[in-house]
């Protein structure tokens, strides 16, 4: 390759990507340089604009007459674009940073004739350069000028359907990839908003994200600056709309090629990286937003909803409404949440339908997968949060079956080495998170995650998952939670590979080594991963009573976590400042945070001397951020309200940076939550028409967020003195709470044995705890004693209700036919 001088070649370049883009102008204003605006050029770009403009207005060179005919630009053979293709991997060999690499790449590319290039040199560029470019490299921004010009190349093309079904795969993955990588590839509002409703109130969704002062700066009128970004998105759309188009037969009249199963895994992936979930798993409604207004506020673009809460200040709420996603559950979309009209969803819906279909070999594209591509098409439906419609559901459960077979097959056969742990956690976590809004995905979850521990892991060895990385075992221990089943076996060793990495963290400290997981013996649990571990904990409220090592962790998570803090800093922090330097250098976002407090919380580990210093760290965060006027999660200030409300006599020295005025405010956002529009079951209902005939007056879903409230009074023995009143005679107070399935873990029986009792979750047993610090006496109706008794059996309805709630001394049926009171004791029915 002959060199050319550094001035000339720049000029050379500059001037034959303006000469390309002749084919591919967009209206502007005025003529069309490399950038419309120098936001994102390179320097040598920006320097030799003007001369660049004088150039292309010089009388036609030959060059510029070959490119600007319309038949031949783009549409080189396949001889003169594999010459091309060379160029583009030859420049992504040589020695430079990946940044430099990736650079070059899209240069190769873009100053190269289009008359020499076809679709596929353009799907070729976007997909090494997404392969080389690592995220957070410095230098970006003028890798992203050229990456921008490739896209609006690509635009054209796809636009004038030029590209086959494997390069609009190809082209789709390649700008996922980069918007993963760097999320200024879309307009900064689409991924701030993402930004805002992929904070998972689970850590199912987004570990480590949060949305303080992140909304507040969205300004929806800053889209009108970034055509080029907003063209990526029509791209994307545009490519949806046709990969829909091949794989529906009615639409696909021209006969093209549809997708395989590695180019539908790329597609699925691509498309749920960038239109993730906004509803978190088994959530009815999106994330939203709250501040406590210190003063008279103007927020740009937001739409905020404000609902006065007092004199003295107010709450506002911002709901993110999911426009790609037909998922949610909200009332407005009750009747067409199976019906998909979003492009994208129109895509997994196809999709969905289009891998489970027996092809011309009598087997479906799903049964033709390997285990990666399976572990992505579920992880994408997943992260997507598409499993409601009957295309979608159907395609899940034929995964799960199709996943369970093969472990169960390769047990048969001893033959386990082509299975990853990678993947089938990630089938796991995916079919837990899909469960929570579907459940009929339940059974496939329990039934899956049975047959990986019976046939995947050897518990006659000392440590079973020594050879999982941190991330598979935390990924199934995520979707046990959500699925609420208590593998206590499983749970147990994941539990002591994570209590294991502590302890050599803390060890290192003491030898004062690297604690990176320089010990090959332990794997090494990151901050975030601990924290979700801890949820997990909480979730399925494992104590000492589950095993040692769960009263371990707990014990020892928060000095694991003030030494990674004091690590991070070099320092003990002192100052809010540093306080919040020192989490977010260790990953711990606001999500983080309030998961961490409320699981303390709920566990009732919190009066040791690190528990202490970790939540006064955690609460002198929340108290600042409140008071600085900064946006926080409703969900997560619940999490922190009940926490507090735990902590101020069972632990007040940790929660005594938090001044009364964020107390207020986070009392008043609970109070708000309490006070929502709830629907009754048809066991509650149930419930409620049976205290009615029994003439028990009742508060039907009372403002605590009660099932069945009785106020009887002080000095009565028996709760059919209950009335509606709010005399100061009646002071006594019951709390009838109807605990359905998801209030337990999953009832499972053992080779056709009865199983034992379900245990309360953690949300439920904090429920009870913070009633009973508000004076109620709690009455629990568990389904699994209300449902032994048949519907038509009312008498024994009530003869169940007298003695759970002391209503009567007799009840009379009939003249010979009459229920004395007698104490419940624990004993089968007849009608066990």
């Amino acid at each position: 390759m002959r060199i050319l001088p550094g001035a000339l070649v720049s000029l050379m370049l500059t001037t034959r990507v303006e000469q390309a883009f002749t084919l591919t102008t967009f209206p502007t204003s005025g003529s069309r340089t490399i950038r419309s605006t120098t936001q994102n050029a390179s320097p040598n770009y920006t320097r030799l604009h003007s001369t660049v403009e004088k150039t292309v207005t010089q009388p036609a060179t030959p060059l510029k007459k070959r490119i600007t005919q319309p038949g031949k630009a783009w549409r080189a053979n396949y001889q003169r674009s594999s010459k091309t293709q060379k160029k583009i991997k030859l420049a992504g060999k040589q020695r430079a940073s990946p940044i430099v690499r990736a650079s070059s790449v899209i240069r190769a590319f873009l100053t190269t004739d289009p008359v020499l290039c076809n679709p596929s040199n353009v799907v070729c560029a976007l997909t090494l350069s997404a392969k080389i470019v690592p995220k957070n490299a410095q230098r970006r921004h003028e890798f992203r000028g050229l990456l921008h010009d490739t896209c609006d190349i690509l635009h054209r093309l796809v636009k004038k359907r030029r590209l086959n079904t494997r390069q609009l795969a190809n082209a789709a993955w390649a700008l996922a990839k980069h918007y993963s990588n760097d999320e200024l590839v879309l307009p900064p509002s689409f991924h701030e908003k993402n930004f805002v409703a992929a904070s998972d109130g689970s850590y199912a969704d987004a570990p480590g994200k949060s949305t303080v002062s992140i909304a507040e700066r969205l300004d929806l009128k800053e889209d009108e600056k970034y055509q080029t970004e907003r063209r990526v998105l029509e791209t994307l759309d545009e490519i949806a709309h046709q990969l829909t188009e091949i794989m529906t037969p009615e639409t696909n009249l021209n006969g093209r090629k549809g997708m395989n199963e590695v180019e539908l895994a790329m597609v699925c992936w691509a498309y749920s990286v960038v239109y993730p979930r906004h509803v978190p798993a088994g959530w009815e409604l999106p994330p939203r937003v709250g501040q406590m207004e210190t003063g008279d506020q103007v927020k740009s673009g937001v739409k905020l909803l404000k609902h006065q809460m007092g004199d003295e200040d107010e709450i506002i709420f911002e709901t993110i409404q999911d426009s790609g996603s037909d998922c949610s559950s909200t009332s407005q979309r009750k009747e067409e949440e199976f019906r998909p009209t979003s492009t994208v969803d129109k895509l997994f819906d196809a999709m969905a339908k289009s891998v489970v279909i027996p092809q011309s070999n009598g087997r479906s594209m799903l049964q033709q997968c390997d285990w990666k591509e399976i572990s992505t098409i579920a992880w994408s439906f997943a992260n997507r949060g598409y499993c409601k419609s009957s295309a979608a559901l159907n395609l899940i459960l034929n995964l799960a079956d199709l996943a369970t077979a093969r472990i169960e097959k390769s047990s048969w056969f001893e033959d386990k080495e082509d299975i990853l742990p990678r993947d089938v956690t990630e089938i796991a976590w995916a079919l837990g998170v899909m469960q929570s809004d579907n459940h009929n995905l339940s059974d496939s979850l329990d039934h899956f995650t049975s047959v990986v521990n019976d046939n995947l892991i050897d518990y006659s060895l000392d440590r079973p998952l020594e050879h999982w990385k941190s991330a598979d075992c935390v990924q199934m221990a995520i979707a046990l939670g959500h699925g609420r089943l208590d593998r206590k076996h499983l749970l147990l060793h994941i539990f002591s590979e994570a209590l294991a990495s502590m302890r050599e963290s803390l060890a290192a400290k003491d030898k004062k080594i690297s604690q990176d997981g320089s010990n090959e013996n332990f794997k090494f649990f990151g901050d975030v991963e601990l924290v979700a571990l801890l949820w997990v904990q909480a979730r399925l409220y494992l104590t000492v009573e589950s095993g040692q090592v769960f009263d371990d962790f707990v014990e020892l998570i928060p000095q694991a976590l003030l030494y990674r803090m004091h690590m991070a800093n070099d320092a003990s922090s002192k100052s809010v400042e540093e306080i919040q330097q020192s989490l977010q250098r260790i990953h711990l976002g606001q999500q983080e945070q309030a998961n961490l407090v409320w699981s303390m919380a709920v566990l009732e580990k919190h009066n040791s001397r690190q528990a202490v210093d970790l939540l006064r760290n955690i609460f002198t965060v929340c108290a600042a951020t409140c008071k600085q006027g900064n946006l926080i999660r409703l969900e997560h200030a619940h999490q922190f309200w009940q926490s507090i409300f735990i902590l101020e006599e069972e632990c007040p020295e940790a929660i005594e940076t938090v001044d009364a005025e964020t107390r207020q405010f986070l009392k008043k956002t609970w109070e708000q939550e309490k006070s929502r529009q709830k629907t009754s079951s048809a066991r509650h209902l149930a419930l409620s028409e049976t205290l009615n005939f029994m003439g028990v007056k009742h508060y039907n879903e009372h403002d605590e967020d009660i099932d069945l409230a009785l106020v009887i009074r002080s000095d009565s023995k028996w709760t059919n003195s209950a009335e509606h009143t709010d005399s100061m005679e009646y002071t006594q107070r019951v709390a009838v709470e109807f605990d359905g399935p998801t209030h337990f873990t999953k009832l499972k029986s053992i080779n056709g044995q009865k199983a034992d009792p379900p245990r309360a979750l953690g949300h439920t047993v904090l429920k009870y705890k913070l009633l009973k610090k508000q004076g109620w006496t709690i009455v629990r109706i568990p389904f699994y004693e209300f449902d032994r008794i048949p519907f038509w059996a009312s008498m024994e309805r009530q003869r169940y209700l007298q003695r759970k709630l002391k209503t009567h001394a007799n009840l009379k049926f009939s003249v010979v036919d009459i229920s004395e009171y007698k104490a419940p004791v624990p004993k089968d029915s007849r009608f066990d």
